[in-house]
Formats: structure tokens, sequence, C-alpha cells
């Protein structure tokens, strides 16, 4: 989409988000401006928010093989947010060398759940197909997300028949690399406020909480998985990053867990390709290894 009418959407729900959100939209403009080897709006729905943006190594980086693929997807507490926001991580991840992909998917509360999960299916079928078009190798895809766009990349890797319905192994997914994510939108006295107004947002009934908890599933056939999460992130991310830690560990499944020192819920996302990022350092180490 065009920068200058990027459609309207009602603002995030707090104050500090729409900061977040004016700061990585400035860096991300310098980097589209410049972006001559990206694949910009390319669709794989016939819905306006059905796209991805992909992100290519400049022309003339050595690679020995066929490229790591990391897809990421956009916070904005499921009702907001443009896969034009995540532009500014692309020279660090296409750096070393991989190929980045934006993921943009349907909103709430128009779209319910699943309907942004499905979305993410979807991208992830097309990005498997356009694969080696692109340089990259299908067998060695990531995935990962900020915030709302996390637990939605959470459950795609929770999901493997999502991934089988559209002609994938459901061992596409390598890693699942996530910062500040909700990981339980059930019932809880201790936030039920925030609860609900996740629940009214984003399901079609109550009942379909467990269905969009990451926490509720059984984990023992989930891929690796890395968490993010903030020193000063929101409590209710921190208890249930914690918590999916220890689920996930009991599964056994190989767990990396980092609490970032000084960071917030937004910065986690925000700071996270600064040249001392222990994210960065991470996802180098990951996607380089396989």
């Amino acid at each position: 989409m065009s920068l200058a009418d990027m459609p309207a959407q009602p603002n995030l729900v707090t104050s500090e988000g729409g900061l977040y959100a004016a700061r990585v939209l400035k860096a991300s403009k310098r980097v589209l401006a410049t972006a001559d080897a990206a694949k910009l709006d390319i669709p794989y729905g016939s819905d306006y928010w059905q796209k991805i943006d992909i992100f290519l190594p400049e022309a003339g980086t050595a690679a020995a093989r066929p490229l790591p693929i990391f897809a990421f997807a956009h916070g904005g507490s499921w009702i907001g947010g443009y896969k034009e926001w995540m532009a500014f991580m692309a020279p660090a991840i296409c750096a070393l060398p991989a190929i980045f992909v934006s993921v943009s998917y349907r909103l709430a509360p128009d779209h319910k759940f699943p309907e942004p999960l499905t979305d993410c299916a979807d991208a992830l079928a097309l990005i498997h197909k356009l694969a080696p078009d692109l340089g990259g190798d299908p067998t060695r895809i990531f995935v990962g997300g900020h915030s709302a766009g996390g637990h939605l990349m959470v459950l795609l890797s929770l999901h493997p028949q999502l991934l089988e319905e559209r002609g994938l192994d459901e061992r596409s997914i390598r890693r699942c690399i996530i910062q500040s994510a909700p990981f339980d939108i059930r019932d809880d006295p201790d936030e039920q406020t925030a609860i609900t107004r996740i629940q009214e947002t984003l399901l079609r009934n109550p009942s379909d909480a467990a269905a969009a908890s990451p926490l509720a599933y059984d984990l023992r056939n989930a891929p690796p998985f890395s968490i993010f999460v903030g020193e000063h992130d929101f409590p209710r991310i921190l208890r249930g990053s914690a918590r999916m830690r220890v689920a996930l560990q009991k599964a056994g499944i190989p767990t990396h867990y980092v609490e970032q020192k000084g960071q917030d819920h937004f910065e986690t996302n925000s700071r996270c390709t600064e040249p001392d990022s222990a994210w960065l350092d991470h996802v180098s180490k990951m996607i380089c290894s396989y």
C-alpha cells in the first residue's frame, strides 16, 4: 500500500502503543524508500489486508545455499497494525543473510478468530510456494511476531493441520520466535477486565477462549520456541510467558527464554534490531544454524 494513504484504524489500546506505532513507522519509511529489491503487497487472498511484503538481501549477497526465511506478523491488539510497520526489521534480517517477510492479516472485530489465524496459514503457504523463485529454502522457514501477531504465529505453530490442509508438512515451521505475546486469553480473575476486552474483540463467543490460548494446547509436537519479553512488559504478558516456558520445557520442547532488561512491551519490537540486541543475536544464531 502507499504510505501516504494507509487506511485509518482505531486507536491502539494504550497511548504508549500509539507512540510505538509512530516510532516504527518512521523507521520503516526510511527502509521502504530505498528497498529496491523488495516485493511489496503480494496477495495471498482477496481481502485488502491479505498481503505480504517480501524483503530480499542485496543483489550479489553471497549464499552457499538457498536462504532461510523469517515470516513475521505485526502487533496491534488484533484490531490494528500494518505490515509496513515491520519494514524496519528487514535490513538486519536480510544481512544475515535471510529473506524477511512481513505478514498482514484481517483484523478484529470485523474478522473474529480464527480468521486472522487462517490468514497467517494462507500467508505461510504462499511463502512456501514462492520460496524457490526467491532464492529461499522452503524447508527453513521460521515464524515470529510481536504481541497480537506473535500470538497468531504461536497458534499457527501449534496447528499442524492448518499446514497440512495447505499442502505443507507439519514440520514446515523450524522455530517460532516471539516478542511479548499473550499465551492465554481464558478467564483470569486477576486480569478479567483486560481478558474480557480481548475476548469481546477477538472471539465470536467466550467459549472459543481455549482454542485461542496456546497454554490450553498439548505442546508435545510444537516446534522449538524462543520467547522474548521486556523487564517492564505488561504483567499479564510476563506471567503468561513464564508459564509457557515451563509448559514447553515440560513437554520436551527446546525453549529459549529472555527477559530483556529495561525494555517494555513495545521496545521488545522497536529495539530488536539495535546492534547490541540479544534478540537479533539469537535470531542470527538460530536461523544460520539450520
